[in-house]
């Protein structure tokens, strides 16, 4: 009933199944080695040979540990199936339809029922009572019919086998993935390359976003980012897609209650069957970009009265006329100069000296706007103030604001004088300083404690 033959050419056909190109590769395989045996890795499969034909079941068992070295054992009935089942778990059934006890379909939907991961191959000499789709629809994943050739059985057992082989690595690989996916200490998310829209993240990204998974999937990473930082982002996206990876530094993430976290970004795009999705890996470097942050400022700051320093006087006020010159906006300069300051200090020691510079810088803080005008100490007493947006009237009613200010605190004797300048079309930053230091310098010749206009 079993002959023995050689794996016929035409199996390899099934290449262009869903077993696909891995199918061809075990074909291949198997005609470079000869025969089957553990050099396929099948030695850790279990094959369950049903069926009370017993010159058939030690034949089956022959072939299969001598071709595909797989482990097997023989019962005689369906009953001794689902016994056996019970104790051990089967990788592949080979059942005959028509046994003792149960059997035919109802054993097929038994083993299926109960142990879905047991794969069924069906064998029967009764294929009028068993038709195909029958034994497919029941849960069968082959069928053969009696008597069969080895190499039938060979070839369906050998791709039933490979496939398993793929799904095992295959969930294996998942596995692991899905390991170092959910449980990076950096945040990760898959992104859809066409839509831009959230697929998957792990638990590290929902920290840092501030949202649960539910919130994110679906939807468009572009809307966790600043607005400002969008554009950035599909650029930088555009530019890494044809090397299939490439970082983006400094992406700010806005949680939901409006705090800004500052994220490198790693990309890496994945073929996914007919799709790419792309796979972000983000590191957290708010704190990083904060002290960094700081040690501008600090590098900036005059510590002793909390403006900015000299060292960055010039860039600041280049930087302001050319956005003033660029965007037709208006903006004036304040040189201001503390009269007696020499008299105070040889009088009341440096302490008091110091006393009344702090005080100047407070006054300037309180008359200026917070993050929009710039006060400096840019020499020992000597100030300045940037005005954005303000003509020379506004500048000399905060420059007056200024001067009464000092004449109310405990100045030690000392006063201000006050040049104001405002910038004109086709000015540039060293013109502007140039202008109200002129307007200082006549200021302090007309008696100190003034305001004079270049």
């Amino acid at each position: 009933m079993i002959s023995g033959s050689g794996l016929p050419d035409s199996i390899g056909r099934r290449a262009n199944s869903a077993f696909g190109a891995q199918f061809a590769a075990l074909m291949q395989r198997w005609r470079q080695q000869g025969s089957g045996g553990d050099d396929f890795g099948f030695g850790n499969y279990l094959v369950l040979v049903a069926d009370d034909e017993e010159l058939v079941a030690d034949a089956t068992k022959q072939v299969l540990e001598t071709r595909l070295g797989c482990r097997v054992d023989i019962v005689g009935s369906g009953d001794a199936v689902l016994e056996y089942l019970e104790a051990k778990t089967a990788d592949v059934l080979i059942a005959d339809m028509i046994m003792p006890g149960l059997n035919g379909l109802e054993l097929i939907k038994t083993v299926q029922r109960r142990w879905p991961g047991t794969d069924v191959i069906v064998i029967t000499g009764h294929s009028e009572d068993f038709p195909f789709v029958d034994v497919v629809h029941a849960g069968a994943k082959d069928f053969i019919g009696k008597p069969y050739p080895s190499a039938e059985l060979e070839a369906k057992l050998l791709r039933l086998l490979g496939e398993r082989a793929l799904m095992e690595a295959r969930v294996v690989a998942e596995s692991k993935y899905r390991s170092v996916f959910d449980l990076n200490t950096n945040g990760m998310v898959l992104l859809d390359e066409t839509t831009r829209g959230i697929n998957d993240v792990n638990a590290a990204f929902c920290g840092l976003s501030g949202r649960t998974r539910e919130q994110l999937l679906s939807t468009p990473f572009a809307d966790l980012l600043d607005p400002f930082e969008r554009g950035r982002f599909e650029q930088g996206l555009s530019l890494c897609a044809p090397l299939e990876q490439g970082t983006l530094g400094d992406l700010i993430v806005v949680r939901p209650d409006g705090q800004e976290i500052s994220l490198d970004i790693s990309m890496t795009f994945i073929q996914a069957g007919m799709e790419r999705i792309v796979c972000l890996s983000l590191k957290d470097t708010t704190e990083k970009r904060q002290l960094e942050e700081n040690l501008v400022e600090a590098a900036q700051m005059d510590q002793l009265t909390g403006l900015l320093n000299k060292r960055s006087f010039a860039t600041e006020v280049e930087a302001a006329v050319t956005r003033t010159c660029t965007d037709g906006s208006v903006l004036s300069m304040l040189f201001i100069d503390v009269d007696d300051f020499k008299s105070c200090n040889d009088k009341h020691g440096h302490p008091v000296g110091d006393q009344v510079l702090r005080t100047i810088g407070q006054i300037i803080n309180k008359n200026t706007r917070r993050g929009q005008d710039r006060g400096f100490r840019y020499g020992g007493d000597e100030f300045a103030v940037v005005l954005v947006g303000a003509d020379t009237q506004v500048a000399l009613s905060i420059g007056g604001r200024i001067r009464v200010d000092l004449e109310h605190a405990e100045n030690f004797g000392t006063s201000l004088s006050i040049g104001i300048a405002e910038c004109k079309p086709g000015m540039t930053g060293d013109d502007l300083m140039r202008h109200a230091d002129d307007a200082l310098y006549r200021a302090k010749s007309l008696g100190r404690n003034t305001i004079c206009l270049a």
